[in-house]
C-alpha cells in the first residue's frame, strides 16, 4: 500500500514548475513563430521532440523546420543520474497536459491549421513515440477509458443477454 500525503505530491510538482514552465514556454514560442508565418501553408502536424540525453527541446513544424530548439536546464543538470524512458514518460503527460491547456485557450485557432491536426512527440528519427492532442471536427475521439467503460458495458450487456436464453 502506497500513502501519498498533500505535502509530497505539492512537493512533486513544486518541483517539476521549472520543466512545466520551460515546455510550455518553447510550444508557446512555436506557435508565435507559426503565427507570424500564417501566409505560408496549412500546418497538419507539430511534431515534439524532447531529448533529455542531450538536453535539448526541439520542435518541428511537418515540414521538418525546426520552430523552437532550447535547453532543459532540469535535463541538463541531471544527464549523469536519470533514466530516459522515465523522464520521456513523464515528459509525454507533462507536454499532454500543455497541449490540451493551450488548445481550451483557443491558440490552435488561431493558426492556419488543416484539420485533422495532431501534436506528437518524437524520437531523434522522428518516428512517433505518442500522440499527445488530435484536433479534428469530423471525428469523435474517444479515449481509452471511454473505451474501457464501453468494453464492460458490453460484456455486462452481454452475459445478461446470454444468461435470459
Amino acid at each position: 500500500m502506497i500513502f501519498c500525503t498533500f505535502d509530497s505530491v505539492k512537493y512533486y510538482y513544486m518541483k517539476k514548475e521549472p520543466l512545466v514552465h520551460t515546455l510550455e514556454y518553447a510550444f508557446r514560442k512555436s506557435l508565435d513563430k507559426l503565427k507570424d508565418r500564417e501566409s505560408s501553408a496549412a500546418i497538419v502536424d507539430l511534431f515534439l521532440f524532447p531529448n533529455p540525453e542531450s538536453g535539448d527541446f526541439t520542435i518541428f513544424d511537418d515540414e521538418d523546420n525546426v520552430l523552437v530548439k532550447l535547453s532543459v536546464p532540469d535535463w541538463e543538470e541531471q544527464a549523469d543520474r536519470f533514466d530516459s524512458d522515465t523522464i520521456l514518460k513523464e515528459c509525454e503527460d507533462l507536454l499532454k497536459d500543455i497541449a490540451h491547456k493551450i488548445k481550451e485557450e483557443g491558440l490552435f485557432e488561431e493558426l492556419n491549421i488543416l484539420k485533422p491536426f495532431s501534436v506528437l512527440m518524437v524520437d531523434e528519427e522522428m518516428e512517433v513515440l505518442s500522440e499527445l492532442l488530435t484536433i479534428d471536427e469530423e471525428q469523435l475521439l474517444l479515449n481509452d477509458d471511454f473505451l474501457k467503460h464501453m468494453d464492460e458495458e458490453l460484456d455486462g450487456f452481454y452475459n445478461q443477454l446470454m444468461s435470459d436464453n
